[in-house]
Order: C-alpha cells, then structure tokens, then sequence
C-alpha cells in the first residue's frame, strides 16, 4: 500500500512539473509568434498569487476609502458621534420649550389676572408691642455666636480678607451644576484634591456651570479626556474622565448646555463618574459651596 501511495504521489508531483509549450501561430503563414514553456504548478502558483493580490486590492480599497460605508452592517463611528449630538441637542431644545411654555401660561395668568394671592397680604398685624425680653438673643443664637468668635479668634487677617473678596467676586452669579448626582469626593486642598468627583448614570451628559469660551479641549495620561472653560470674573471650570468632548477649543458655550459625556478614562479613575473644579484667579475653590449638586 506504501509503494502504491508513493507511486501516486510521485504521478501526481510528475504531471504538475511537466512541462508544455504555448505557442501562438500566425494563421495565414503558420509563423510563430510567441512561445512559453509552462507546467502545471507555475500556473497553479500564478493563479493564487493573482488571487491574494485581488482580495489585498478590494480589502484596501474598502478599508482606506468610503466605499466601506455602503457594506450592510457597517458601524460609521462619526455617524454615531453625529447621532448623540443630535439626541443632546433635541433634550436641550425640549428643555428650552418647556420653559418656555411657562413663561406663556404665567403670561395668560397675568393677562387674564388670574394671580395667586401676594405673601404679604396673608401676614397678621402685631397686636402688641415686643417687649425687652422677646428682643433677648436665644440660647442657641448665643452659642452659635460663641463659637463663631472661637473659630475665628486666631484667623490671620489676610484669610480673612482673601475670603471676602473671593464672596464679593462670586455674589450674585448663579451656578448651573454639570451633573446631578452623588459626591464620592469632596473637595480638600490639604490632600491634593482640588475639585469634587460625582457619580452619576452611564453616559449622561456633563452641563457648562456658566456661559464661557472653551480654552482646552485635550487628552491626559492621569485625566483623559478634560475640557477647560474660561468664564467671567477669572473664573474656570475643569471636567476631567469624559468619554467623549462635545466642544472644542474656542467654541462658546451657554450655562447647562452640554459640553462633554461622563466616562472613566484616564489612569486616575476607578469608575465612571465627573471630576469638577473651579479656579479662581488662580486658586481652586470648593464647587459645593455654590452649587448643589444632588
């Protein structure tokens, strides 16, 4: 059986290396023209060859041109990224409709003069003059004040001055918070920790705290994907592990519109959630301080 096998094998390896003449005749003159000598196996590795240089010619020309987004099935990363934008923008604009049906329905109320009764109207009259005993501070009024003067009894003077000014800078702006949701980590300078870091659901979107131009649109190893917003009065807004930066830089942005989408990327990060800070002049200051973010 061992023979017979050898002797087909080497019938077989024989007639694909055996060679043969092509040759091409005039047909009027029988003059050849041309001749190649051939066997089988040179044409059988002409004809693969031929065939792995189509198949990397067709797999090129649908990998490196747009031709790969008429296949059935093809997912156009782009064309998701365009989607949510537009998913982002139609809640924005829900949004803006809904207060501004508000504002309509009050504004028929008032025409109509359909008003609720004022507060001012509903308080009773003093029928008796307070007497020196009901001005008398309270028990807990006087503790409040005793440890007030405590606390501040060895604060340095230009603490104290920093921190007025920092309130006086900061009165009357009302903050739009970036995402409502749980703080995990507050806010300590002591530890390095100059923002807070909120855990909200998956792929929700992080909101401008106020109107601002978009100063930083980048990548870091420790932070990912962070977005800058410079604002007013010195102010600056940080959102650090986004998964994807809706703006650019120099882009203008408006107070809640959305700038980024939470994510956990960077090294700094053990799951998907908004690192906030807020800078000014210079300095971080506590976000929660001015705006409630659950």
């Amino acid at each position: 059986m061992a023979r017979v096998e050898r002797k087909v094998r080497g019938g077989v390896m024989r007639r694909l290396r055996s060679k043969y003449r092509v040759l091409m005749i005039d047909e009027r003159t029988y003059e050849e023209r041309f001749s190649m000598r051939l066997s089988r196996m040179n044409v059988l590795l002409v004809a693969s060859a031929a065939f792995v240089l189509t198949a990397l010619l067709v797999g090129a020309v649908i990998v490196l041109t747009p031709l790969k987004q008429y296949i059935p099935g093809y997912s156009d990363q782009d064309l998701e990224r365009y989607a949510f934008r537009s998913t982002v923008k139609a809640d924005s604009l829900a949004e803006v409709v809904h207060v501004r049906d508000l504002y309509i329905d009050n504004l028929r109320r008032v025409l109509r003069g359909d008003l609720p009764a004022d507060s001012a109207d509903l308080f009773r009259p003093i029928e008796s003059k307070p007497a020196a005993a009901d001005l008398a501070p309270s028990a807990a009024d006087s503790a409040l004040r005793q440890r007030i003067q405590e606390e501040e009894a060895y604060a340095l003077a230009s603490q104290m001055s920093e921190r007025n000014e920092r309130r006086r800078q900061l009165a009357g702006i009302f903050f739009f918070p970036p995402l409502r949701g749980i703080v995990t980590n507050a806010f300590d300078r002591e530890k390095g920790h100059f923002g807070i870091d909120v855990v909200s659901k998956a792929d929700e979107a992080v909101k401008a705290c106020l109107d601002g131009t978009v100063i930083s649109a980048s990548w870091t190893t420790d932070g990912g994907h962070v977005l800058q917003v410079q604002h007013r009065n010195d102010l600056v807004s940080v959102y650090k592990h986004c998964s994807v930066l809706l703006k650019q830089v120099g882009d203008k942005v408006k107070a809640g519109e959305a700038v980024a989408i939470v994510g956990d990327s960077g090294e700094l990060t053990t799951g998907p959630h908004l690192h906030f800070e807020l800078w000014l002049n210079g300095e971080a200051i506590d976000p929660q301080a001015y705006m409630v973010f659950q």
